[in-house]
């Protein structure tokens, strides 16, 4: 017994130093990747990873290699690429056949959490029990130690292996970024990657993590990202810029091209020759040069017998690899579903941005052109003042508190982002008690209700009150009338529509009044630019109707000419920063056109459009049609249909801003609302 006891303790000491003493395995990481890592998730979860899945990936992999000269690779990507493994099973390749200290970076604690949970982890245990390196039995121990509370293990977030390190560092923390010599490194999601307060820039933090291998140029970076917003100048010196757009363009520019079936030729893919079936997206095909329409079908192979041709190669710069991926080479997506995603983008400038950052992989620069405001004056309507259209589901109110009085803005909104004024006044009086002047008169507003096209009255769904302005005054009128929220505008692009609640009230204890006021923060400058394009949105004639675009504005009659001044009074500009001594930066920011002009109505039109975000955020059909069934609309009128992007046509008599809307007949409330939808 004690024999084999011995014996034993012999094999597996054995293999331990069979494992650790046995020469590493010169191979490709191209070459390594599909005999080594298994998928953890998808559609081939527990597969090994196949070029067939993604062949665009191989020669990003050749250049990952110690045996090329690149220091740095980029890949501007969009998502469900599969790039974003790419990255992850190189830091497994290094441990495994280039050991050496590499850096992991992305933005913020809970991405790098999750990202070490749902993906990395399970890949290392994935790929070590597939290669019989897991130290069970008589395999081999594992080349990255498994995780320990002792000195000698792994952590969350720290990956031991013999000859280095694995560090999964937050972009954010200065502390992550800073102590560590690294020869390799990752800047995952590096466009999201944000200046740390009071330290500037954290590239310039990851950066120093490689000097010592500088000079000899022997270190290597992988920089991936989806695009962010875009608001630099054109040289691309200043701030403001996508930072894997920059990085991306700084390289050789590399985009796949793809062959085409019937001439044989290779092609790149623009969006202006993907020919969109709007009614059935799964018809939609690309248009080669040739003139062939290339099918879902055909792009497969296509894009399998694809090859990456660099779009800058000999000039003044030092040019390393730089990849575009988009979903028209993703064989995760289709023609079908960059259709359909598409259709749904032109809901608003936002929902354009994510199409053209998550879909096309490219930045994204806001609109920022008002339209005249003359020719939003001269459309006007004759709708009824303060009585909801019969589209609207949705009532918003906004106000906008200043120091001789209050402007607001009653908005009618339709399920398809279309809108009708019916109501913007300005309440004269002091701000500055809540229970005086001007405040007098908001408080009978918020008391008023708003009669519909089916003898019913309308509550507001949202009520917000700027609180820029007067702001104790604001937070203590909002508690004292329930439903409505202080709200604070802030610049900058990539800010959500609105905040969550942050309370404010505390006691002299320093700690928070339950059921005290709250305030939420409004991210303004992507909101005017959605309201921008939808102010410059024309109705189009669809056979014997008119049909009004989502997001269609409508104004009222009764507004005058100071109002449709106020709404148009801002554009985008390049805002320079820096004096004499410093490095002159530009950027894009919204400024009003000319000195004095008020924006009052322009803010209460913001405000409103955050308040309502979350409904169409999180509203699907079925919410939409509950909705109408509380508003009282009936139910033969309450279809699917009602709800989608082109519902409410109207027809050729209601052309906007010619012909009045007439108020439907008593003894048919509902006879309006048929003939507007008729034909949908």
């Amino acid at each position: 017994m004690t024999i084999q006891f011995l014996q034993t303790a012999y094999d597996r000491l054995a293999t331990v130093f069979d494992g650790a003493l046995s020469p590493r395995e010169e191979i490709s990481f191209a070459d390594w990747l599909p005999k080594n890592v298994k998928l953890v998730d998808g559609p081939n979860a527990g597969e090994l990873w196949n070029a067939d899945g993604a062949p665009y990936l191989v020669e990003i992999a050749r250049c990952l290699s110690d045996d090329h000269p690149c220091t740095e690779v980029s890949i501007r990507k969009s998502e469900q690429s599969g790039a974003s493994i790419l990255g992850l099973a190189w830091c497994l390749y290094i441990a495994d056949c280039e050991p050496a200290n590499t850096l992991y970076a992305t933005p913020g604690i809970e991405f790098l959490r999750d990202l070490n949970n749902a993906k990395l982890q399970p890949m290392i245990e994935a790929w070590q029990k597939h290669t019989r390196r897991d130290g069970i039995g008589n395999n081999r121990p594992p080349v990255i130690y498994p995780l320990a509370r002792t000195v000698a293990g792994s952590t969350t977030f720290e990956k031991v292996f013999a000859g280095g390190r694995l560090w999964l560092a937050n972009a954010h923390s200065v502390m992550d970024m800073s102590g560590k010599t690294a020869k390799k490194g990752v800047r995952d999601e590096f466009s999201k990657w944000q200046n740390i307060p009071g330290f500037g820039d954290p590239d310039t933090l990851f950066k120093g993590r490689f000097t010592a291998f500088r000079r000899r140029k022997n270190f290597k970076i992988l920089n991936i990202s989806t695009p962010e917003v875009d608001t630099g100048d054109a040289s691309g010196d200043t701030e403001g810029h996508c930072r894997i757009t920059l990085k991306f363009e700084r390289g050789d520019q590399r985009y796949w091209n793809c062959l085409c079936p019937e001439c044989r030729k290779f092609f790149v893919h623009r969006f202006e020759r993907f020919q969109i079936d709007e009614k059935r997206p799964h018809r939609s095909v690309y248009l080669c040069d040739c003139g062939h329409s290339v099918s879902e079908s055909e792009r497969v192979d296509a894009v399998r017998a694809g090859l990456w041709v660099p779009e800058s190669r000999d000039d003044e710069f030092e040019r390393q690899p730089s990849f575009h991926i988009d979903a028209f080479i993703s064989l995760m997506m289709s023609y079908e579903a960059i259709a359909e995603d598409y259709l749904g983008s032109r809901k608003s400038e936002t929902a354009k941005k994510d199409f053209s950052t998550l879909k096309m992989g490219r930045a994204y620069r806001f609109r920022g052109d008002a339209p005249d405001h003359m020719r939003l004056f001269e459309r006007r309507e004759d709708y009824r003042r303060g009585h909801v259209p019969p589209p609207a589901l949705l009532l918003a109110i906004a106000a906008d508190v200043q120091k001789t009085g209050i402007y607001y803005e009653v908005l009618a909104v339709a399920p398809n982002r279309e809108s009708w004024v019916i109501d913007a006044d300005f309440l004269p009086g002091t701000t500055t008690d809540h229970d005086d002047g001007a405040f007098l008169a908001l408080t009978e507003l918020y008391h008023r209700s708003w009669p519909d096209a089916y003898d019913s009255k309308r509550r507001p769904d949202t009520f917000v009150v700027d609180a820029n302005y007067n702001t104790g005054a604001v937070k203590t009128w909002t508690r004292m009338h329930p439903g409505t929220q202080a709200v604070i505008g802030r610049d900058g692009w990539g800010r959500p529509p609105l905040s969550a609640a942050t309370p404010q009230d505390i006691d002299y204890r320093g700690k928070t009044i339950k059921g005290g006021a709250t305030v939420r923060f409004v991210g303004t400058w992507p909101l005017k630019s959605t309201f921008y394009a939808y102010v410059s949105l024309v109705a189009k004639a669809d056979g014997s109707a008119i049909v009004y675009p989502v997001g269609y504005c409508h104004f009222g009659q009764f507004q005058d000419e100071a109002y449709f001044k106020q709404i148009t009074s801002e554009h985008l500009v390049e805002q320079k920063k820096g004096g004499k001594s410093a490095k002159v930066r530009k950027q894009q920011v919204w400024d009003v056109r000319a000195k004095g002009l008020d924006n009052h109505y322009l803010d209460c039109r913001i405000y409103n459009m955050a308040a309502l975000d979350a409904y169409f955020a999180s509203f699907t059909a079925d919410d939409w049609a509950l909705l109408a069934s509380e508003r009282g609309i009936p139910e033969d009128l309450r279809k699917p249909d009602l709800f989608s992007p082109r519902a409410f046509q109207r027809g050729a008599d209601m052309v906007t801003g010619e012909v009045p809307i007439e108020t439907p007949k008593a003894d048919d409330p509902w006879a309006r609302l048929a003939e507007m939808n008729r034909g949908i």
